[in-house]
């Protein structure tokens, strides 16, 4: 017996137990008989493509949802390729191929879910009659499945697991306990072999932002990310020390008083996040640093923002003390699990100025231990940075942020900009979408101007995302966009904007782009933040985990 009730379903069990099917959930089938779960190989997107078995990792590949046909048939709908299943050439030949084909919402495209013992279900197509079941009852990764006559046995029986939860048969997924998102076991790419694409020990899109710890403890985030930011401090005598001076607390490593000791900003932000939890449940979170110190270098030049900048880097003095400032940083970060998002905003100065080989920088003389063979150009710091990121952080991501104010007019100067950078050499690029709100530039105080999104704007900024990410090799990271949702009033800090949303819902449009995470925050003090917002962004990071994530590309 099928009942239907609004969106839910209730299908009665052999057992008399109740199973609810959720028709706004994504679900994975996994097969009673080999445990391994119904997959879109390959994560192929054309009309015919074979749907198989595969173990369970949890991947939009292996998501589908139910689309009532009516009459209790339902179509089964694939999270990666919109495609549904299919019953090819609308055969009734016991052993034929069960596909993905577009949804035309055919009598071979329609199944039932038979009733089964202890909470599985059989797949009966309406056309044929016959089971969706896997060939030869086979019990390997990427065994065909076919359609048969329904005969009950395990190899045809189904369990439906919501996306996202732990239990059922094959392995957990993102609410491990580890906090981290399942280990990626793609099923074969077409010509055979596979491949694991990760970022921060993760196979799906990363979410997290500038927030409180009661906003990252109510929605599953996975990275949190601070500012650090001030002039070097002005001796080695401040990284000894046992304890910071009161006098002391303008440097960031005495950001926490004078109670303790120098760099306990980064290990105290490291633990707390180490030390997340969510639900009840411990879930670790990771740090993205995002240091910022060259825009504090050239205020002790004498010039400040831009200019300042590409003046102190050129002075002996001060470039040393900025490297022995950041290799503390990075000592203190030591076998953390972090990311670093290098000085946002100075490589667009080096930019302006031509080849960035061509920009003067005392590197080799201020740091000779670490970049001794470096060139003394902004290109030699850039690699610099990155080297010394590697050697006393080993476990952290290091990012390139991506500078290029141009790119709407000049993308390739910006490739070919990056190149001479040598953003091959970080692990990733990091670019922010918009510093404000949208509603916050369109006040007339504020310059009258347009920054909300339309699908065009999200399109061609995903492109450039795209370009850059595929000159390099290297994934980008968005990072602090703009808090701001429709449902706000343009008053302090409820600023109108539309990218959380236009983001979460293009999330394969934001995977296809090479893009690894959405980090989300104010980039200054009036606007939206995730205490500001309403719960919007807490409510669409639930749903988005709930979901399984979307798989990196």
């Amino acid at each position: 017996m099928v009942v239907v009730a609004g969106s839910a379903v209730v299908v009665s069990q052999a057992s008399a137990q109740q199973k609810t099917l959720d028709l706004k959930k994504w679900y994975v089938l996994v097969n009673r008989n080999s445990g391994k779960a119904l997959d879109d190989r390959g994560s192929a997107k054309n009309d015919g493509a074979a749907v198989v078995q595969w173990s369970r990792h949890g991947g939009p590949n292996q998501q589908w949802r139910f689309i009532d046909a009516g009459d209790g048939y339902y179509r089964l709908q694939n999270r990666n390729s919109g495609k549904v299943l299919d019953d090819l050439g609308w055969s009734k030949t016991a052993g034929s191929a069960i596909v993905q084909w577009k949804d035309l919402n055919g009598t071979n495209q329609q199944f039932k879910l038979a009733k089964s013992p202890d909470g599985y279900v059989r797949l009966v197509n309406r056309f044929s009659g016959m089971a969706v079941d896997v060939r030869n009852a086979a019990k390997a990764n990427g065994s065909g499945v076919v359609q048969n006559r329904d005969r009950g046995g395990a190899d045809q029986q189904w369990q439906l697991v919501p996306a996202g939860s732990v239990g059922g048969s094959g392995t957990p997924t993102s609410q491990a306990t580890s906090g981290s998102h399942p280990s990626s076991a793609p099923s074969p790419v077409a010509g055979g072999g596979s491949s694991t694409t990760r970022f921060m020990g993760s196979s799906t899109v990363l979410i997290g932002g500038s927030m409180s710890d009661a906003s990252a403890a109510a929605a599953p985030f996975d990275v949190r990310y601070a500012y650090v930011h001030s002039q070097p401090a002005p001796s080695s005598d401040y990284y000894s020390a046992a304890r910071c001076h009161d006098g002391w607390s303008s440097w960031w490593g005495c950001w926490n008083g004078s109670t303790t000791a120098p760099g306990t900003y980064v290990t105290w932000r490291d633990t707390v996040a180490a030390q997340a939890t969510y639900k009840g449940s411990r879930r670790p979170q990771k740090m993205l640093w995002t240091w910022y110190s060259l825009r504090d270098l050239g205020d002790a030049a004498g010039q400040g923002d831009g200019p300042g900048e590409v003046k102190a880097i050129n002075r002996l003095d001060l470039l040393t003390r900025y490297l022995n400032d950041y290799r503390f940083f990075l000592q203190k970060i030591g076998t953390s699990h972090d990311a670093i998002d290098l000085e946002p905003d100075f490589w667009g100065y080096v930019r302006s100025l031509g080849d960035p080989h061509q920009v003067p920088a005392q590197v080799s003389g201020a740091n000779p231990t670490d970049c001794g063979s470096q060139e003394n150009s902004a290109a030699g710091l850039a690699r610099c940075l990155i080297s010394m990121a590697h050697k006393y952080a080993p476990n952290t991501a290091v990012g390139l942020h991506l500078s290029c104010f141009d790119w709407q007019t000049n993308t390739q100067a910006c490739v070919k900009d990056y190149a001479n950078l040598g953003a091959k050499n970080a692990d990733f690029l990091v670019t922010d979408v918009s510093d404000r709100d949208a509603g916050w530039y369109a006040q007339p105080a504020h310059g009258g101007s347009d920054h909300f999104w339309t699908d065009q704007k999200a399109t061609a900024a995903l492109q450039f995302y795209k370009t850059m990410a595929e000159s390099v090799g290297k994934p980008v990271v968005l990072w602090q966009i703009p808090v701001g949702n429709m449902a706000q009033n343009n008053t302090l800090n409820h600023f109108k904007d539309d990218k959380v949303d236009w983001l979460f819902g293009h999330m394969d449009q934001v995977a296809n782009a090479h893009v690894a995470g959405l980090f989300f925050g104010p980039g200054q003090q009036e606007q939206t933040t995730v205490e500001s917002d309403g719960g919007n962004l807490i409510r669409k990071t639930i749903a988005y985990h709930n979901s399984g994530g979307t798989a990196l590309k």
